[in-house]
């Protein structure tokens, strides 16, 4: 048993070795070749952000414990449906994966990220940006960056691709614009249960029933909640330009504190 330990420990320590070589751009050749592993000429690479189970606030629980059993039933889910493809580097509230391109679709990553959230026995958010091998770590950057994002407007847990969000990314950029474009919102500080409604309101995809029920209000409310933010902001929410504008300055807002 200490000898399987031992060798099952080396491994491990040379797969980490190897994951942290490749996202921060350094070469991987040797390592690979005393991992066994292939390296690929592209990955997807995909930031995990997994939340608190409910359990690790539980007084009579041991937190630490419940969160590392939640990390290892991640671990075990990856190795079941990845094999030894997937190269990892995660904690107990998310990381980096590395999956060969060329050996999981997007509709199958989309799926694995479900049975991952099914381990861990909480909903899991990713973000997720293809690239060749050699330009990994600013895809990881930009994954990470597109999950701080999502985490920001708080997004319905699921997997987001860069493609899909590459306005809503560039919007995030620091710079004069984005001020401006964040400052649109300023009528509602002195309102927070509006910005409140708006945020859940396009979080959930513009359903007054989703939004009511995670509001605890009547939907007149929400509708109501919806009409007053046209008023103070000169943006109607229920009208496609007016829609636009305010998606736009909620993303930009939640990076100018």
């Amino acid at each position: 048993m200490r000898e399987l330990r031992a060798v099952v420990s080396e491994h491990h320590t040379a797969v980490h070795t190897l994951t942290s070589a490749l996202l921060g751009g350094h070469p991987t050749s040797t390592m690979a070749r005393e991992c066994g592993i292939e390296i690929s000429d592209r990955y997807r690479v995909i930031a995990l952000a997994i939340p608190s189970h409910p359990d690790e606030s539980n007084p009579i629980l041991d937190a630490q414990v419940v969160a590392r059993r939640k990390l290892r039933r991640v671990q075990a889910e990856l190795a079941t449906r990845c094999d030894d493809t997937v190269l990892s580097l995660l904690s107990i509230d998310g990381g980096t994966l590395l999956i060969p391109a060329d050996h999981i679709t997007e509709v199958a990553l989309e799926e694995l990220i479900a049975h991952l959230s099914q381990a861990a026995r909480v909903p899991i958010t990713a973000a997720v940006v293809t690239a060749p091998t050699d330009t990994v770590p600013t895809a990881a950057d930009q994954a990470h960056q597109l999950l701080d994002m999502v985490t920001r407007l708080r997004s319905v847990p699921g997997l987001y691709h860069f493609d899909d969000l590459a306005l809503e990314y560039q919007l995030t950029r620091p710079g004069p614009a984005r001020d401006c474009v964040g400052s649109l919102l300023d009528p509602l500080d002195e309102h927070p249960e509006l910005l409140e409604t708006l945020q859940i309101h396009i979080a959930h995809n513009l359903n007054r029933q989703r939004t009511a029920r995670l509001l605890h209000v009547h939907t007149n409310t929400v509708d109501y909640r919806l009409k007053r933010i046209g008023q103070l902001t000169g943006f109607d929410p229920t009208q496609a330009s007016g829609l636009w504008h305010l998606r736009s300055a909620l993303v930009a807002r939640t990076y100018r504190r």
